[in-house]
């Protein structure tokens, strides 16, 4: 048996080939399967191009069509419409169970500042603590559940996606350090909670827009999230609809998880669905 490297040759150059190999040795469809004991179906839509089969039912037609391993190592591998980066499938996992952690703690976050906010709670060392602790927190777990965005706007060359992911960022730590700073130093600043308003606005409807580039290309998660985003931004500026935009916050970033959910599964799926598995083309 042949030791090979890893080839990951993509449909639909993986169904041509193996079409050009079957009528190169003068056999149908009906003669391969029956040698490869897998139906007809199935090498139709491998040869279609509208299924990547697994390691060993490539392995199998290969044997019955005796293709050299030499051939299969001086194919013009099919180049990806996207590169994506060997890490991104841990990376956005890392990051979806992130963004659960950091959606628990910020509904957590959101009340407090609320009951804060109009309690007007007299100031004590212990919560102080505490609620340094909670900020930090949000603020690190919002770093990596977002930074899943920035990845992906670089896979998929998204410069607007790119740039508000880190403006994003940068504003969510503004904002978190002025909050544990208000605390501690006692001093209210309603007229910094209605700039904060009207630019996190601002920031949320370009990030949506992010997505909603992306959507023709990527599908319905994107126009969902980028609507949701949209409709947060928006009722962040009219700074009137500011309270109930912090529900639609809530809800576009649970809509934002699902999209993180849904690349790390497409993703998974493409690391299992290659022409070969990893470190060899035959076992």
């Amino acid at each position: 048996m042949v030791k090979q490297n890893v080839y990951n040759m993509k449909q639909p150059q993986l169904g041509q080939k193996i079409q050009e190999w079957r009528k190169a040795k003068g056999l149908t469809q009906e003669e391969l399967v029956e040698r490869c004991n897998i139906n007809v179906r199935t090498i139709q839509r491998i040869e279609a191009g509208e299924v990547t089969p697994r390691s060993y039912t490539v392995k199998a037609i290969l044997e019955v069509l005796e293709v050299k391993p030499e051939e299969v190592k001086n194919l013009q591998l099919e180049k990806e419409e996207v590169s994506v980066p060997s890490n991104l499938n841990s990376w956005l996992r890392f990051s979806f169970i992130a963004g659960i952690i950091y959606l628990i703690l910020a509904v957590v976050e959101s009340v407090i500042d609320v009951q804060l906010f109009l309690e007007k709670s007299s100031f004590s060392v212990g919560f102080g603590y505490l609620y340094t602790f909670l900020k930090m927190s949000v603020l690190v777990l919002f770093f990596l559940f977002t930074s899943a965005f920035y990845k992906l706007s670089e896979v998929f060359s998204n410069l607007l996606l790119k740039v508000m992911s880190i403006f994003l960022m940068i504003l969510t730590a503004v904002f978190i350090m002025e909050d544990i700073v208000t605390y501690w130093m006692g001093v209210e600043l309603v007229s910094g909670l209605l700039l904060r308003s009207l630019i996190s606005g601002v920031v949320y409807v370009l990030f949506a827009t992010g997505f909603l580039h992306l959507s023709k290309q990527k599908g319905t998660a994107y126009v969902i999230a980028g609507s949701l985003g949209m409709l947060t931004g928006i009722s962040f500026m009219s700074v009137i609809f500011a309270i109930p935009g912090l529900i639609f916050l809530t809800v576009f970033e649970i809509s934002l998880i699902v999209l993180l959910y849904q690349e790390y599964k497409k993703t998974s799926n493409d690391t299992h669905l290659t022409f070969v598995s990893q470190g060899q083309v035959f076992q």
